[in-house]
């Protein structure tokens, strides 16, 4: 099967990479620092995007199937633990069993690929089962959660539990689902203005609650309240980039090689970026994240270089040059 290209996933692989980066630069912000923000909703694209086509071919042998999520993904994790130590960003005896296996968000899209491997041998056609079984084990958890009010300060998803990574996971499943859809044809996307209307709904409900709650936080436990509503942004931002003045962005030559090169960084930029944040600059205000963010993506693209070079190494093929540095 020829290999099918969704322009709007482009787009928001595009757009994801800079809320992620925002989302981290609160040093880079001074007296602005509420407005690093945006890192749930850029880290729920991200999955939405993982998820997007994992269904689009069928299942083989789950260790060929798995492999192939290994060799794309941890590649780019050793390469990026490699610059990092070669240009002094970590120090080699502060390399632990945490950082080689990526972090927390890397082990849990490991984690989800596992899962939607057996949603989609077994439970494929009781897909809404699989989600309320999400929703219901995502309900119990939090009536345990034993943080509910210190996320009215820190939020639910920028708290230092595991708890986000439960919920988290319906954002790859609705990923899976919808790309499913549109491949076969049941899904027709033609963008509308109430598609932008209703983001922008979720996105104040979404925020509203948790400023509510940083206000008074009698209100914190009640951020439960905003996952709907996250689900509804990540649709919506889908759904609104389907719009054809960014899909005739997308048609230009500068255009498309600008969203392809920033969107395929999407993993190693999220990999990279915490090491890279600095203060230094803070007296060029507000040019100080125009340059961090352009350094982050420069070394993801080097990051991205040395992983094709590292994951052709281990194959029996010669080396392609081509395909190590192109977009």
């Amino acid at each position: 099967m020829p290999k099918q290209r969704d322009i709007s996933i482009d787009i928001v692989k595009f757009l994801a990479v800079f809320l992620i980066i925002n989302s981290h630069a609160d040093i880079m912000y001074l007296k602005y620092s509420a407005l690093a923000t945006g890192g749930a909703i850029g880290d729920a694209l991200f999955l939405f995007c993982s998820g997007y086509t994992l269904f689009w071919r069928g299942t083989n042998r789950f260790d060929n199937w798995y492999k192939k999520r290994i060799s794309r993904i941890y590649p780019s994790v050793f390469a990026c633990l490699f610059l990092v130590i070669l240009v002094g960003y970590l120090p080699a005896n502060k390399l632990n069993i945490y950082k080689i296996l990526g972090g927390e968000f890397i082990i849990a899209i490991m984690i989800y690929y596992v899962l939607l491997y057996f949603v989609q041998k077994y439970c494929i056609q009781h897909f809404s089962w699989v989600v309320t079984t999400v929703v219901i084990i995502t309900l119990i958890a939090y009536c345990f959660f034993p943080y509910k009010v210190e996320t009215g300060s820190k939020g639910i998803y920028g708290i230092t539990t595991l708890f986000r990574w439960i919920p988290f996971f319906c954002m790859m499943l609705m990923g899976a689902w919808i790309g499913l859809k549109v491949k076969g044809g049941i899904l027709m996307v033609k963008t509308k203005w109430t598609d932008a209307a209703m983001l922008v709904l979720c996105l104040t409900v979404f925020y509203g609650i948790q400023f509510m709650s940083k206000k008074n936080t009698s209100i914190a436990p009640w951020q439960i309240l905003t996952l709907p509503f996250l689900a509804g942004i990540v649709y919506y931002f889908w759904r609104c980039c389907n719009a054809e003045v960014l899909k005739r962005l997308y048609s230009t030559r500068m255009g498309r090689n600008a969203i392809m090169l920033t969107g395929g960084l999407c993993l190693e930029s999220y990999l990279i970026q915490f090491y890279l944040f600095t203060d230094r600059l803070n007296w060029l205000f507000p040019l100080n994240l125009l340059i961090v963010t352009a350094y982050i993506l420069f070394m993801a693209y080097v990051c991205r270089c040395l992983a094709r070079i590292f994951s052709q190494t281990f194959r029996t093929e010669d080396y392609q040059w081509r395909k190590v540095f192109e977009i």
